[in-house]
């Protein structure tokens, strides 16, 4: 949206913009000796009304037998629903002093309500919005930027959301998703600032859950089409992170975009998808590159597929001299089940030096049949250069290794015991569940807050609310 806020402030910050080398100009108006008055009155209210917020639930609850509790729960409840009508003011100073009682309250029931927000014709509150949205949903909440006069944000370059949909899902928090949230992420993406569609977009990656809504997905498509390069990029990764099928055909012209980190991140994209029409233009992508970040990314999409027809190119690539072909190749091999016996692949599995290739190995070893291919990739967990890599094979393993993972939540690692954890919460299940259960009482502070979470979200799963 454009930027501006009525009558409010009387200079212009500058900020840099991610989406290119441009500065981007956030113009205020207005008298500055409003500027004072306007930062009082607005934290001011801000406060009462997140107190009133936090406390209407609890004071509902509560007043279940005297009529006098019942008319205080009564007047705090219908406080906060005029929180919520604040949201819609013309006063962009009533609008954001909402948001941020909302966001004080802290109930995921307030995500529903304040995603109008997203769409604000203000810049500076749809960006606060979508950092509002994320601090529901991170274990650790956004870092807090500077304000003008206590109000609106000036913002350098943020990344937060991108950085928080490159950490993955286990760092989230359980939250269900309500549609509206995703419809107004979909409207943000279409905003006329690259920066908020960016924001928006990686913010969708972070909270939405296949199947994502048919809109969002065909919002998402056509920021395949975007003339700035970095939201391009971001709309072909979350297309592929949230597992949308019907973009098989738009990831596949993605493939021909002019810039390198596009048509990599498109070929990332077809193997999350699994799309198996484009294997044929992932394999011409690898023979005509050869090596390199091209020859690599259709490399990894063709793994990630683990289409049969191509188990011949990945036993060849085994023995290149690039460690990141043999990681992609013992994966490859892994999925399209064109392993060999477990002897021959625990042989690999003892020679390979790289140690991300190793623990490739160590997946494929396990679909091999051989049980240390398990171990090898809980010993992972412990360490900071593999955990992620680790954790995204064990949930990949899904069901069949709930099992033998709750085990290791008595393991004498901490960090294996937290790791083995999330990854139980992401696969989720009863079996997840009930292991789950049992470490509930882990010595270390950090292991159960792990292990509170992942019961939480399985707990989603199997709820699977929209």
């Amino acid at each position: 949206m454009r930027h501006g806020v009525g009558s409010i402030f009387s200079f212009c910050v500058l900020a840099p913009s991610r989406a290119g080398n441009r500065t981007r100009r956030q113009r205020v108006t207005g008298a500055t000796q409003a500027l004072a008055m306007a930062r009082a009155s607005t934290m001011a209210r801000a406060s009462t009304l997140a107190l009133a917020v936090m406390a209407a639930p609890a004071m509902a609850t509560a007043a279940t037998t005297e009529g006098s509790s019942t008319g205080l729960a009564l007047q705090e409840a219908r406080t906060h629903e005029a929180v919520v009508e604040d949201l819609k003011s013309t006063d962009p100073a009533v609008r954001v002093t909402a948001l941020r009682a909302l966001a004080a309250g802290g109930y995921p029931e307030s995500l529903g309500p304040m995603a109008t927000l997203l769409t604000d014709p203000l810049d500076e509150i749809q960006f606060e919005t979508l950092d509002t949205v994320l601090g529901f949903f991170l274990v650790e909440r956004p870092p807090t930027k500077r304000r003008v006069a206590g109000l609106f944000e000036v913002r350098e370059a943020s990344g937060v959301a991108e950085a928080a949909y490159n950490a993955g899902p286990f760092v989230l928090l359980p939250r269900p998703v309500p549609p509206a949230l995703v419809a107004g992420l979909a409207g943000a993406m279409r905003d006329q600032n690259p920066d908020i569609r960016i924001e928006a977009t990686y913010t969708l990656g972070v909270v939405a859950r296949p199947p994502l809504d048919p809109v969002a997905a065909d919002v998402l498509q056509g920021g395949l089409r975007d003339s700035v390069k970095e939201m391009r990029v971001a709309a072909a990764r979350v297309l592929g992170g949230l597992r949308v099928a019907s973009a098989g055909d738009a990831l596949v012209a993605a493939i021909n975009d002019p810039a390198p980190e596009v048509k990599q991140a498109a070929m990332r994209a077809l193997g999350d998808i699994r799309e198996r029409r484009a294997v044929r233009a992932l394999i011409d992508q690898f023979n005509y590159y050869r090596t390199g970040a091209q020859a690599e990314a259709a490399l990894d999409g063709l793994a990630r597929i683990g289409d049969p027809t191509t188990a011949a190119l990945f036993r060849e690539q085994l023995a290149s001299r690039h460690a990141r072909h043999r990681r992609w190749a013992f994966e490859g091999l892994a999925r399209a089940g064109g392993l060999d016996e477990a002897v021959a692949v625990k042989a690999r599995f003892d020679q390979e030096k790289d140690r991300q290739a190793k623990l490739a190995a160590a997946f494929a070893l396990h679909h091999a049949g051989d049980a240390a291919g398990l171990r090898a990739m809980v010993d992972a967990l412990g360490d900071k250069a593999l955990e992620a890599q680790a954790m995204a094979y064990l949930a990949e393993l899904g069901a069949g290794i709930v099992a033998p993972l709750g085990g290791y939540l008595s393991d004498a690692d901490p960090k294996v015991r937290e790791r083995a954890a999330m990854v139980l919460g992401l696969v989720g299940g009863a079996e997840a569940l009930a292991q789950l259960e049992k470490a509930r009482t882990d010595p270390s502070r950090e292991v159960a807050r792990a292990v509170e979470r992942a019961i939480a979200r399985a707990q989603l799963l199997r709820g699977r609310p929209n």
